[in-house]
């Protein structure tokens, strides 16, 4: 199938200056974590370390700055490309393989290098995360410059399936980093409370499907464009291209947009919209299909 945005015919300028700052404030964390890295296995003194990183920080910053105004069409092309988002994590993966060979004795490291190596981790890879959303955001953004065709609320509804399969999942993890670390592998705490991290979100959020509350003040919005459907939260923007929709049905209770990744139809993504969350879900369904059908009559 065929995508029918045409980026060639996609005017793109300058990055604005929210994203400059942001690349340009990654890259700073980026150089000055893995220096600081460096210098303790050179066996700097700490007092050397706190006097070379800040000048370090604010030129890398500096240039990593100027380089993303020059750069145009950056965020949009790190947006449209899963393989340069996934990239952006590199650093914070690179720190925690660090960590890892100083563990298994790979490199002789005390105190110092597992605190500066942890926050390398941390501090990078929310950088990473920032500048992934913010470029996706900006992608989305460039190829839905039309008017929708539709919008509505999305407050979703349960598939009954993956609920279950999700709460046993987060119990095993649970489990599992509570018992790596009772056998003095400190990391598995990280596991047991990225589980029960989880399970609270998980069965917060359902509670709150069930009273009615909780989400549906926050609910996402979706549109419907020539690009794809636009799911809207209040920071992150997904595009869902209609070459991945397989199908958009209406049941008793949900507006179901049946979704395909890899190539495979996969129920784990779909979008099941409440229809009590729809003003009128017959107009939406049919929008739906009037701005999709080209694209939906060219793949038969």
């Amino acid at each position: 199938m065929e995508s029918r945005t045409d980026y060639a015919r996609i005017e793109i300028g300058e990055p604005d200056i929210g994203f400059q700052a942001g690349f340009g404030f990654y890259l700073g964390l980026v150089a000055a974590g893995f220096a600081a890295i460096a210098g303790i296995l050179a066996d700097l003194t700490t007092a050397a370390l706190l006097g070379l990183l800040p000048t370090f920080v604010t030129a890398v910053t500096i240039v990593g700055h100027v380089l993303a105004k020059r750069a145009h069409g950056l965020p949009e092309e790190i947006g449209r490309s899963r393989r340069l988002r996934l990239a952006c994590y590199l650093p914070p993966v690179a720190a925690v393989a660090t960590f890892y060979a100083a563990y298994a004795g790979l490199i002789e490291a005390g105190g110092r290098f597992a605190l500066v190596t942890a926050l390398t981790v941390l501090l990078t890879g929310i950088a990473a995360f920032g500048v992934d959303r913010m470029s996706r955001n900006r992608y989305v953004d460039m190829v839905t410059a039309d008017e929708p065709a539709a919008t509505w609320t999305y407050w979703r509804t349960s598939s009954g399936f993956s609920q279950p399969v999700f709460t046993v999942i987060m119990a095993i993890t649970t489990l599992f980093g509570a018992g790596t670390a009772l056998t003095g592998h400190p990391q598995g705490l990280f596991w047991s409370a990225y589980g029960l991290l989880m399970l609270y979100l998980h069965h917060s959020d359902r509670y709150a499907d069930e009273f009615g509350s909780g989400d549906r003040w926050t609910a996402p919005k979706l549109r419907a464009h020539e690009a794809g459907l636009v799911v809207g939260r209040p920071f992150a923007k997904t595009l869902v291209p209609w070459d991945d929709v397989e199908d958009v049905r209406l049941t008793d209770d949900a507006l179901v947009v049946e979704r395909r990744r890899f190539g495979r139809r996969s129920r784990w993504f779909d979008l099941r919209c409440d229809r009590e969350a729809i003003d009128d879900p017959e107009a939406v369904a049919e929008a739906i299909e009037a701005v999709r059908s080209p694209l939906a009559a060219h793949s038969r």
